[in-house]
């Protein structure tokens, strides 16, 4: 039997809102009902809901890191990420030793689909998405160089058989050796290729979306700059509406100012992540918002989904309603997922955020259940 939660202030995740009461029945949305009506959950007074946010770029969470840490970080991951309002993460698998990439990826998926087989514990792991090893060594930033590898067929394949069904994206410069057939090979399974740590101009970044490129991770970072007279592929990307470009909004990574034009080019075709990097090593630290390596590097974001959200609003000057949707259904739209979540609307997983009236989440919810709810609020009791 259906159980009726709201009325709500409701961002759907396709921009528009609305102030409706949600009936979700067998971890689905069943149907959105008008405000007026019996609800077996009343939602607080300021209460927004909206899909449950989706980091398709993290390295783990807390303290630990898919690829040292492997199934052990997932569960952790789970928990973290319920707590920021995400209901989905990808993990991302670093370079290192090609062996020790493939098992790590292997044992995350396996942590992954016993998650799967239980009651929700928190955030669902979505897939696997291996930034690396086939990187531009001049934009490595903290990838081992020792482990950077031309791409093939045959890579591409290992890469698949070791997630199991599981591979839902890889970031590679376009132009190693090899990126040709290994993108052939990752488009025949389903996988999204992301340009990323790459020397590419504009026109190689034309040609990459041309053989099949849909994605770019962390614009601005790990790329050429957008020079006005000879400038990275960046500008090839915000060009075609056929991609998704992805952003760290932690105001470091890259400028308020800078995050705002991207907005006004991109649109609807942000999509936030957090690029979270737990210390990988004892010289690793928190440093100007940012964490870096021993060396000053920058080796990743100390953002999480929900501060993302939060940055993105500020820094646009969006409501809510259209901010969400750079981190709910864009993202799902880039992996294929977007027919089961990413939005409100009949039919979807029931994977919702609930928040407060200054955008602090409130509680969490996965396949109908509730799997965070901050201690001083009972959302839907």
């Amino acid at each position: 039997m259906p159980i009726i939660i709201g009325p709500a202030f409701l961002a759907l995740g396709d921009g528009s809102s609305a102030y409706a009461r949600l009936a979700i029945d067998r971890g689905r949305i069943a149907a959105i009902l008008p405000a007026e009506g019996p609800s077996d959950h009343l939602c607080p007074e300021g209460c927004s809901v909206a899909p449950g946010l989706i980091d398709l770029h993290t390295n783990g969470a807390d303290d630990m890191l898919f690829n040292r840490d492997q199934g052990y970080a997932v569960p952790v991951a789970s928990r973290a990420y319920a707590a920021t309002g995400a209901t989905g993460f990808v993990a991302s698998v670093m370079t290192a030793p090609w062996e020790s990439m493939l098992h790590a990826a292997s044992e995350i998926v396996e942590a992954a689909h016993e998650l799967e087989e239980n009651e929700p514990l928190g955030a669902r792991c979505l897939g696997i998405h291996f930034e690396g090893p086939f990187l531009n060594a001049k934009f490595r930033r903290v990838h081992r160089g020792d482990c950077l590898l031309a791409a093939s067929s045959v890579r591409a394949q290992e890469m698949v058989d070791a997630c199991r069904g599981a591979l839902v994206m890889v970031t590679l410069a376009p132009e190693v050796d090899g990126a040709s057939e290994f993108v052939r090979t990752m488009l025949e399974h389903g996988v999204v290729c992301s340009a990323g740590h790459t020397a590419a101009r504009y026109a190689e970044g034309l040609l990459a979306i041309g053989t099949g490129y849909r994605s770019l991770t962390h614009a601005f970072n790990g790329m050429g700059p957008l020079d006005h007279r000879d400038p990275s592929l960046l500008a090839a990307f915000m060009q075609d509406r056929r991609t998704t470009v992805q952003l760290i909004c932690d105001g470091h990574h890259v400028s308020p100012p800078m995050v705002d034009l991207l907005y006004r080019m991109l649109g609807d075709r942000v999509v936030l992540t957090t690029d979270f990097m737990p210390p990988a090593g004892p010289g690793y630290r928190v440093e100007g918002g940012v964490m870096r390596a021993d060396d000053g590097t920058i080796a990743g974001s100390a953002l999480t989904m929900d501060r993302a959200l939060r940055n993105y609003m500020a820094f646009t000057g969006l409501p809510f309603a259209q901010a969400i949707v750079a981190a709910s259904h864009a993202p799902a739209r880039t992996i294929g997922a977007q027919s089961e979540v990413g939005r409100i609307a009949v039919g979807m997983r029931a994977d919702l955020s609930f928040w407060d009236d200054r955008y602090e989440v409130l509680a969490t919810m996965v396949g109908g259940e509730i799997v965070y709810r901050r201690a001083e609020t009972l959302v839907l009791n």
